[in-house]
């Protein structure tokens, strides 16, 4: 092969290599999510472990031990670095060798989508290259290839994840929901050709704050919540009450708007060690704070006024239930997470039609209100802002 040949062939490999790694920024944050916290290794001469901690938004440091069988002692082989430095991801091993400490850097040449990622240093001879597979969230294998007494030597290490330590996340939730109310029981209906009420969806608002308690091993989390939700629905109701010669028309063709304080439990669990996805499901408080509306409101003069805001009772109590996604958005890693949820109320919020039941005639006027809707919001680590 010429020269010019030899020369071609070693830019295009270059061109292949380069070409894998569209988005350095991206592959390392996967690398960081994926890599960070303890994996060990049992061997013969006792366990061989990988401890990563992330240092900071580019910096993921490592170290590379062997804890002896025979008293538990920790021997240190090599510490371990993965920078990100502009556009370029470098993997730095040092170890003491006659009593000085040596640093080999190995350039990310290789990564795909499935957590297969090749560094190299060709002028290196043992190792040349040394290949990260994640496997998961549970496994890591590490091949290493490089030329010793001039032949191919290759060393397979495959780490399994320890359970990780319990930890507390502070997180800030924003987002939006869709409300309605159900209706259960029976309403006054009087005359007979008013109909029950009848409820629609309405678009509302919330804002809170989370804080998740991390269980060992990172399967179970308990998340504790408390904030503002802006709920909203469309009711449409007419019933009338006959007190003597008196005859009262309530009439509701409006949109109540509400404001609660929302505290709630909801037990999380994750479909694997670190997953990205996780299901949740727990009860929640709710104190009204705020009730008013738009729209047709009889009676309308001074003596009911009020009749609005006492619509509702004052508190409410039901279930929350959804999922949750890791998912960040943008280069900087703020442990994004974005959810959906359905909440259904248990209580009766009804607060109208229960003043008007007349003596004897509970059984016709029972009916109950509660809201039922869905949320969908995103939340991010304080810690990581």
């Amino acid at each position: 092969m010429s020269r010019f040949s030899s020369l071609i062939l070693f830019l295009l490999i270059a061109s292949a290599a380069s070409a894998q790694i569209e988005d350095p920024q991206y592959a390392f944050r996967d690398l960081k999510r994926g890599l960070d916290g303890t994996w060990f290794m049992p061997t013969d001469r006792g366990d061989r472990l990988e401890i990563w901690t992330i240092q900071d938004d580019s910096t993921l440091a490592g170290r590379s031990v062997r804890i002896k069988p025979e008293n538990g002692d920790t021997v240190l082989l090599e510490r371990l670095r993965i920078e990100l430095r502009d556009t370029n991801i470098t993997y730095i091993t040092a170890s003491r060798v006659q009593g000085e400490t040596r640093e080999t850097s190995f350039a990310l040449t290789e990564v795909d989508e499935q957590g297969f990622y090749v560094f190299s240093n060709p002028k290196n001879n043992d190792p040349q290259n040394i290949r990260y597979l994640l496997l998961g969230n549970r496994e890591v294998q590490v091949i290493t290839e490089g030329i010793k007494n001039g032949r191919t030597v290759t060393q397979e290490y495959v780490y399994e994840r320890e359970f990780t330590p319990g930890a507390v996340e502070f997180r800030l939730k924003v987002g939006g929901n869709a409300q309605t109310i159900r209706t259960t029981g029976n309403f006054p209906t009087d005359p007979p050709e008013f109909a029950d009420p009848a409820y629609n969806w309405r678009p509302g608002w919330e804002f809170g704050t989370q804080v998740r308690f991390k269980g060992r091993g990172g399967f179970i989390t308990v998340n504790a919540e408390a904030g503002i939700s802006g709920k909203s629905a469309n009711v449409n109701s007419v019933f009338t009450i006959i007190e003597g010669t008196d005859v009262t028309v309530y009439k509701r063709d409006l949109n109540y708007r509400t404001a609660w304080f929302i505290a709630g439990i909801y037990p999380e669990l994750s479909f694997g060690r670190d997953a990205r996805f996780s299901i949740m499901a727990g009860p929640y408080y709710g104190r009204l704070m705020f009730g008013g509306g738009k729209g047709t409101l009889l009676p309308d003069d001074d003596e009911f006024e009020n009749r609005l805001v006492n619509d509702f009772k004052k508190s409410d109590f039901g279930l929350q239930g959804g999922f949750q996604y890791r998912m960040n958005f943008g280069k900087k890693d703020i442990g994004g997470i974005l959810g959906v949820r359905a909440n259904l109320g248990l209580s009766n919020l009804d607060n109208l039609y229960i003043r008007y039941c007349s003596p004897g005639n509970e059984a016709f006027c029972n009916g109950a209100v509660a809201f039922q809707g869905i949320s969908l919001y995103y939340s991010v680590d304080l810690l990581k802002l």
